[in-house]
Formats: C-alpha cells, structure tokens, sequence
C-alpha cells in the first residue's frame, strides 16, 4: 500500500513540474494572450512551426518588455530545472521503496570489537597490529 501511495505521489510530483513548461495553443493565445504566462510563450515561440503564430507571439513577448532572443535560454533552464526535480523525486521513491522493501542487500554485519584491522587500537589505546581480525587467518 506504501508503494502505491509512493507512485501516485510521484506521479502528481511530475505531472506539477512538467505542468508549468507548457506551451500554448494557437486558440488559447488569440483568445486571451494577456493571460498566458511569459514562459508558456516563449516555449511556444520556441516549439512552434507556424511562422506567423511565432511572430505574435514573439510581438506579446515584446509588448511585454522580453526580448525574443532569450526565450531558448529560459526554455533550456525550464528543462534542466524540470529534468533535476523529476531525477531527485524519482531518487526519493527509489530510497522510501527500498526503505520499505529492505532492499540494501542486508548480509553485512559490523565488526563487534575494537581491532578489525591492524592500523586501529584496541580499548587499552594500543595498536592492535598482529591481533586484529584481519590479520588472523579466517578473519572473523
């Protein structure tokens, strides 16, 4: 059931970050083209084929005081930005999943004494050298 929950919120994480890098519709912009977003245009400008949609809406972007030019820069930042939050949220289901599942692997057991290697000291404050579990045949 956690992993579920783990799902459906990474899902509506995406679907929020991928939801502000939108473009718009040629029927949304001459509707009301004051009432979309200057990044929603300039991904626009920058994905659209139609060279007379393009240039309204690089004349909005001006209207506005953005200069066209910049439009495939802050398109490159909205992906970088997008593409960092999908990988952390993604990173995070993976460790919450594995959390839950005892993925790590399990097996590994912590030396219980003071000299598992040669170059520690033992609890008197020497050198553990020769004693230490390492340096024994078998190990520990």
């Amino acid at each position: 059931m956690k992993n579920i929950r783990l799902a459906v919120a990474f899902a509506a994480c995406a679907s929020f970050v991928l939801s502000g890098c939108q473009s718009t519709s040629q029927v949304d912009f001459y509707r009301n083209p004051k009432s979309i977003s200057k990044a929603s245009l300039c991904r626009t400008l920058v994905e659209t084929t139609d060279p007379a949609f393009a240039k309204a809406v690089a004349q909005e972007l001006v209207k506005r005081k953005v200069d066209p030019n910049s439009c495939m820069a802050m398109v490159q930042q909205q992906n970088q930005a997008a593409a960092t939050v999908a990988a952390i949220a993604i990173a995070g289901t993976a460790v919450a999943v594995c959390a839950n599942a005892n993925c790590g692997g399990g097996g590994y057991r912590q030396y219980p004494g003071n000299c598992q290697y040669d170059w520690q000291t033992d609890a008197a404050g020497h050198r553990c050298g020769a004693r230490s579990a390492a340096s024994r045949p078998g190990g520990w």
